[in-house]
């Protein structure tokens, strides 16, 4: 089937946009005001470049919060999928009998995702199925018109709707405007230019000129290269806020000063924080992204790929919002063709959010979950043509770049410092003492490549062209969710006497000198023991403006262990450092999550001096799960020993706990910091994890233990609004004597 002669109509009545010869929009005035995605309205625009219909199987509960049994049963409609495939965006691996049989539990939270790719069809061609043995169906016009089908049985309910390619493609050079260079040649790349109009309402004014003033002068320095870039992009975050006009219309204003054709990615500042990608394929929160885009090249794309000289590029997207690629899965399809068809070039690959670990809150939960991080990375690493991957989001330091910079699977993983932001919080100084925005540099001479980082003070910085390796066996948790770790039936190394083994731990970014975080196994005098776990916490050091200072709770680490009906009590041993400041907003804790299915029924944790709220893995926590604190008391720094029955202690009721019939309960261990105001350095030993077989209430040392108090309970907007003061991220302020109004 040729190329559809279409992109897509505008505003009510309007003319379809015309068409270049490549079959792109040409440039229109900036930005048209009726400018809109827009749905199908007729049959032939439901297809595909391919001309097949490709449509999306969303499978979740409908009300309980425990997982439940869904049966998709596709074989009667085989006949007309090209191919189906599955997308594991839910915490559980199905059961295929065939890849049309598909038997999965499922939640409120996380849905299970089907495609398939119907070839040959026509508006009257009927889709039967049958869900959890009863039989249902649709037509292809019926669901052109509704946009969104949902059937319902047994408390489980699928949901279908078409999925469109109009925002994907593989281009030429030619559609972006840009020279096929003969020889060597050079790129540049902007991340988190970040500006906008300071004078819009909602704006953050002083954040904004400061990332403008920034922005120029990175522009300035693309603009002295020598020869110029073949093309700029800009790696996300084009804009600051929440992708409003103005802002696109003020970045256009400084972006298009770059001599050299201009790229744009899309960020997490692109659209709207409350983006809704439904009912159907629904992309109007793509609007003015679209229309700016437009604008500086005369495409209006998301994900798109195109070869200069013996290399192929990939822009991919990375707007970070709830459900985003669980409603567009068929961009993991389309990548593996392109990879798969480009598999003996060299391979860049552009996303705004980092694939590697940072090692910093909040860049766990700020970033993509475990699930699609790991389908991306094994999809980029499947032919060995990827050899680098480049991200923004961070704002990270130019030193700190360097030191997390990683090789995984022969893919150069480097996250890029900003154009325009000001970094966020890593604990040390520059290796020149001055600004870390800038831009990246890539050079290119047949299939190789050579990458630099140029300041906006010209300092220069060369990637290396060995990276370390990162090492997914000593930090599972990036690539691995809680609830798939390696569990026991019991404890393993509780003592710590066989150090860090079976206790699993994330990245964290270590300063080169006095680190904030440490994680060690330490010798202690005790009686019973003498290695002890040993946790600690302070405020990060080099205190500059422009830091986001946010809490710190990433330094911790974390082991599975089957559950079978009540565990009985958990006895810990602990003690204080007595380095540790008391009154500071930090603490220890003991954080307890239980599974079923790969489904988070249970959160609680146990702590030791304040409270932080905000503990969360974004990825796996259930909405519909209460978080409960309790708290162990203190006694300077005497071994204490607690017994915690999990049980009772769950909403109060050891029944509960047990209808809940959970499989699977993962034992966190860590320290957590406010990572603000004076430095309220925070340590503790553990010791003695193991389950003693009793089912006693909780106490420490005999002494019962309370549910925490709110005064030790640290939360956002605890104290005042979380609002951007000059520029800063204010949540928390330690001026003593402060008065509160």
């Amino acid at each position: 089937m040729k190329r559809r002669s279409f992109i897509k109509k505008i505003g009510s009545g309007s003319s379809g946009l015309l068409l270049t010869s490549g079959g792109f929009p040409t440039v229109s005035s900036y930005p048209p005001s009726d400018y809109t995605y827009g749905r199908p309205s007729d049959f032939k625009q439901l297809l595909n470049k391919e001309g097949q219909v490709m449509l999306r199987f969303e499978l979740r509960a409908v009300e309980e919060v425990a997982p439940q049994e869904l049966n998709l049963s596709l074989a009667k409609s085989r006949k007309y999928f090209h191919k189906i495939r599955h997308y594991f965006f839910e915490n559980k691996i199905s059961q295929w009998r065939d890849e049309a049989e598909i038997k999965t539990f499922v939640n409120k939270n996380y849905p299970a995702i089907v495609v398939g790719w119907v070839h040959n069809p026509t508006e009257t061609t009927r889709l039967p199925f049958s869900l959890n043995g009863k039989e249902e169906g649709f037509s292809l016009s019926e669901l052109l018109k509704e946009h969104e089908l949902t059937f319902v049985q047994d408390g489980v309910q699928v949901t279908v709707n078409y999925l469109l390619d109009w925002e994907i493609a593989n281009v030429t050079p030619a559609d972006l405007g840009l020279k096929v260079p003969q020889g060597k040649f050079s790129i540049a790349v902007l991340a988190d230019t970040q500006g906008g109009d300071p004078a819009t309402p909602s704006a953050h004014p002083t954040r904004m000129k400061i990332h403008n003033a920034f922005c120029e002068d990175s522009i300035n320095r693309v603009n002295e290269l020598d020869p110029q870039p073949v093309f700029t992009l800009v790696l996300g975050d084009v804009v600051d806020n929440q992708g409003e006009k103005e802002h696109f219309e003020a970045m256009h204003h400084y972006l298009q000063r770059i001599k050299s054709p201009l790229l744009y990615a899309v960020g997490n500042h692109e659209t709207v924080y409350a983006s809704k990608f439904s009912p159907g394929y629904y992309m109007e929160e793509f609007n003015n992204y679209f229309a700016a885009q437009k604008k500086v090249n005369g495409v209006e794309l998301l994900l798109y790929s195109f070869d200069l000289g013996d290399w192929h590029f990939v822009v991919w997207p990375d707007p970070l919002r709830d459900n985003f690629f669980e409603t567009h899965p068929h961009y993991f399809d389309w990548l593996e063709q392109d990879l798969e068809a480009n598999r003996e070039k060299p391979v860049m690959f552009f996303q705004h959010v980092p694939a590697h670990p940072i090692g910093i809150d909040p860049l766990i939960n700020y970033a993509e979950s475990v699930q699609v991080k790991r389908l991306l990375l094994d999809i980029l690493s499947k032919h060995g043509n990827v050899k680098y991957i480049f991200s923004g989001h961070v704002h990270i330091p130019i030193k700190a770049s360097f030191k997390t910079a990683v090789e995984y699977k022969g893919m150069k993983m480097i996250n890029l410092p900003a154009a325009g932001y000001r970094p966020r919080a890593f604990g040390e100084e520059e290796w020149h003492g001055g600004p870390s925005q800038g831009l990246l540099v890539a050079e290119f001479e047949g299939k190789n490549a050579d990458v630099f980082f140029k300041t906006v003070t010209e300092e220069i910085y060369r990637y290396p062209n060995k990276l370390p390796k990162f090492d997914e066996q000593a930090f599972p948790l990036w690539l691995t969710p809680k609830w798939k770790l390696p569990s026991g039936v019991d404890i393993r190394n509780g003592s710590f006497e066989e150090g860090l083994t079976n206790w699993a731990k994330r990245y964290v970014y270590q300063e080169d000198k006095d680190p904030s975080n440490k994680m060690e196994v330490k010798k202690v005098a005790r009686t019973n023991s003498y290695s002890a776990l040993y946790l600690y916490s302070r405020k990060r050091g080099y205190a500059i403006p422009g830091q986001d200072r946010l809490p710190q709770s990433i330094n911790h680490l974390c082991q599975a262990v089957q559950l079978t009906g009540d565990p009985g009590n958990l006895d810990i041993s602990y003690a204080l450092d007595p380095q540790s400041d008391l009154d500071g907003w930090a603490g220890a804790y003991v954080w307890l999550e239980g599974f079923r299915e790969g489904n988070k029924l249970l959160n609680m944790a146990y702590w030791v001096g304040k409270v932080f709220s905000g503990l969360s893995d974004r990825f796996s926590d259930n909405k519909e799960v209460r978080f409960q604190h309790f708290s162990l008391p203190l006694k300077g720094d005497t071994w204490q020993k607690a017994s915690l029955h999990i049980a009772s202690d769950f909403e109060g009721s050891q029944d509960g706990f047990l209808a809940l019939n959970m499989d699977r309960l993962v034992i966190n261990l860590g320290t957590w910091h406010i990572n603000d105001g004076e430095p309220q350095p925070f340590g503790v030993y553990f010791d003695e994890l193991e389950f003693s077989g009793l089912s006693t209430p909780s106490n420490v040392d005999g002494k019962s233990i309370t549910a925490s108090r709110d005064k030790d309970v640290w939360h956002l907007r605890k104290f005042e609004p979380f609002l951007h003061i000059a520029g800063e991220h204010r949540y928390h302020m330690a001026t003593e004597g402060r008065v509160l109004l």
